[in-house]
């Protein structure tokens, strides 16, 4: 896609070097999104390739991820063999698309789009993650992976600020297994329900991070084992979305069916063992 309205091209190597943010100014990350779809809006583009984050860290506190980090590189990373939540974030690059878009597109990219059929939101809501937003002026803040996104293609994030990084607690990771599921009308379509399960077989605490169903991704949970009915319940509380790919009753009913497969293959040990 040809945006023929770009007048300026930034590549700062540090945020200190951008100043003056205007409202048709745009980040550039893996660029999949904003060289697909025509942008009049956009004059200048800001690209962050150079700005010298650091992809994936293992601390002794968790896990952080860099937002400029290719998707591809979350699949391909050797995650601890002690970390069976870290199935969802691979899970989340294999259910997204094609390797064309996993090969450019970035982690950060998919969950600052905000579209409702991310699949990277509904595993951090689950994973309980943090998102580091950094501003032009400013200090740096936190907002919880469940606040980040408040409708479609709208999220927290004012002009100028940027996600950081997404940090995960080591507790997150080794303590809850998870399993993603996701439905779409055709195979390679647009999701029309996401769900995210993280499970902890110790205390049988469950967490169902959903998205594509619902307009912002929203959190589950329940302290033991939910039956049908008290998945049905919570469901009825949320609000679902209707559109040409399927109603708002059509898409609580398929959530909470896969909600019901999530949990299933957890709690009767059909998951085999973790591999990375």
């Amino acid at each position: 896609m040809d945006l023929y309205r770009v007048e300026t091209y930034l590549k700062p190597a540090s945020l200190t070097e951008v100043s003056g943010w205007q409202a048709d100014w745009n980040w550039l990350a893996g660029g999949t999104w904003i060289f697909n779809q025509v942008q009049p809006q956009v004059k200048t583009l800001v690209d962050m390739q150079r700005l010298g984050w650091s992809a994936i860290d293992v601390t002794s506190a968790g896990l952080s991820i860099g937002a400029t980090c290719i998707q591809n590189d979350v699949l391909n990373f050797s995650f601890p063999t002690d970390w069976p939540g870290a199935k969802a974030l691979k899970d989340a690059v294999r259910e997204l698309a094609s390797f064309k878009l996993s090969h450019a597109a970035t982690v950060g990219g998919n969950i600052c789009l905000a579209l409702t059929a991310s699949t990277f939101a509904p595993v951090m809501v689950a994973l309980q993650a943090k998102y580091e937003i950094w501003r032009l002026a400013g200090e740096p803040y936190w907002v919880d992976a469940a606040d980040f996104q408040t409708a479609p293609q709208q999220t927290v994030l004012q002009p100028g600020e940027v996600l950081r990084s997404i940090e995960i607690s080591s507790a997150n990771l080794t303590q809850w297994q998870t399993r993603f599921k996701r439905m779409a009308v055709c195979t390679a379509g647009y999701a029309i329900a996401i769900v995210v399960t993280a499970y902890h077989p110790q205390t049988q605490q469950v967490r169902f991070g959903l998205g594509g169903s619902v307009p912002a991704p929203c959190l589950i949970e329940f302290d033991t084992l939910p039956t049908p009915e008290q998945m049905g319940a919570a469901l009825q509380k949320k609000i679902f979305l209707e559109d040409e790919r399927g109603s708002a009753v059509y898409r609580q009913h398929i959530t909470q069916v896969l909600m019901q497969r999530c949990l299933a293959e957890l709690t009767m040990g059909t998951l085999g063992a973790c591999r990375y």
